[in-house]
C-alpha cells in the first residue's frame, strides 16, 4: 500500500514538473522543433571567372547554359531551447543542377573563351549551412521577438565543359571555379501564437564577409504559418527570398557570383 502511494506521488510530481516546464516556455516556442521539407525556388544565377590576366564576362547559368530556373531543395532545420528563453538552431540546404546547351553567344569562363554555337555541359552547385544561438523576448503570452548570433558556411562551385577557341585553334576544355568560406551570421525573428496549434513567424538572416579570398553577403527573409494537426505533428507553409553575392580573389583566378532564389517551401514539423 505504501509503495503504491509512493508511486502515485512520484507520478503526480513528474506530471506537475512537466506542466511547469511547458508553462515556462512562451506559447509561440517549443522545447524541440524539427522541420523536414522542401524549398521550391526560382533561381537566377550569374557567375563569372577568369585568370589573373584575362577579363571575365558574366555568364547567366539559366539563359546562356540552359539550367532550369526551378529546383526543389531538401531542407532540414532543428531548433532547441536550452533555457526557457534561449536556445540554438541549425539548418541548411544544397542546390545542385547540371545541363547541356548550345551557346547562343560567346562567353568567357575560367580563362577559357567558348564560341557561339559551341556545345557545353554546365553545372552549378551551392552548399550553405548555418548555426546560431538565439535570445527570445516575450512582451506578452502570444508573441516573442528574437535575436541570434552564429555562423554560416557556404561553398559555391561552377563548372563548364565544352568546345573553345584558343588563338584561333579549336579544342575542348574544362573550366571550374570554386570557393568556400565561414562568415558571421545575424538573425532576427518574430513568432506569434494565434492558438496552441496555429502559429505564424517571420525571420531575417544576414551574413557578411568583408575580407579574405572569398567576400560578399548572403541575405534571407522568410514568412510562414504552421498548424499542428496533432499535439506533436504539424505542417508549415512559408515563402523565402534569398540574395547571394560573392567575390573571389585567389592566386589562379578571380570571379563573382550573383545568385537570387525565392519561392515557396513546405515542411512537416515535429515538436516536443
Amino acid at each position: 500500500m505504501g509503495s503504491a502511494r509512493t508511486l502515485h506521488v512520484v507520478a503526480l510530481a513528474l506530471s506537475m514538473a512537466a506542466s511547469t516546464a511547458r508553462a515556462d516556455v512562451p506559447e509561440a516556442l517549443d522545447r524541440v522543433n524539427l522541420a523536414v521539407g522542401g524549398f521550391y525556388p526560382v533561381v537566377d544565377a550569374k557567375v563569372s571567372a577568369s585568370g589573373p590576366q584575362l577579363a571575365g564576362s558574366d555568364v547567366d547559368f539559366q539563359h546562356d547554359l540552359g539550367l532550369d530556373k526551378h529546383r526543389t531543395l531538401a531542407n532540414v532545420r532543428l531548433e532547441l531551447l536550452v533555457f526557457d528563453s534561449q536556445g540554438f538552431s541549425i539548418g541548411g540546404y544544397q542546390y545542385s543542377k547540371s545541363a547541356g546547351a548550345t551557346l547562343a553567344r560567346d562567353i568567357a569562363f575560367g580563362g577559357n573563351d567558348y564560341d557561339i554555337n559551341a556545345f557545353v555541359q554546365a553545372s552549378l552547385r551551392l552548399y550553405t549551412y548555418n548555426a546560431a544561438w538565439h535570445w527570445w523576448f516575450a512582451p506578452d503570452v502570444h508573441d516573442v521577438f528574437g535575436i541570434g548570433l552564429g555562423a554560416t558556411y557556404y561553398d559555391l562551385k561552377g563548372t563548364i565543359d565544352g568546345s573553345l577557341t584558343v588563338n584561333g585553334n579549336s579544342g575542348s576544355a574544362r573550366a571550374e571555379a570554386e570557393g568556400s568560406a565561414v562568415a558571421p551570421l545575424l538573425t532576427l525573428g518574430w513568432r506569434h501564437a494565434f492558438s496552441e496549434n496555429f502559429r505564424g513567424y517571420v525571420d531575417f538572416a544576414g551574413v557578411r564577409k568583408p575580407s579574405g579570398a572569398l567576400t560578399g553577403h548572403l541575405l534571407n527573409a522568410t514568412v510562414g504559418m504552421e498548424y499542428y494537426v496533432l499535439q506533436n505533428l504539424g505542417l508549415a507553409l512559408e515563402y523565402s527570398s534569398n540574395d547571394l553575392d560573392l567575390k573571389a580573389n585567389k592566386d589562379t583566378w578571380q570571379g563573382r557570383a550573383s545568385i537570387h532564389f525565392h519561392g515557396p517551401a513546405a515542411f512537416v514539423r515535429l515538436r516536443f
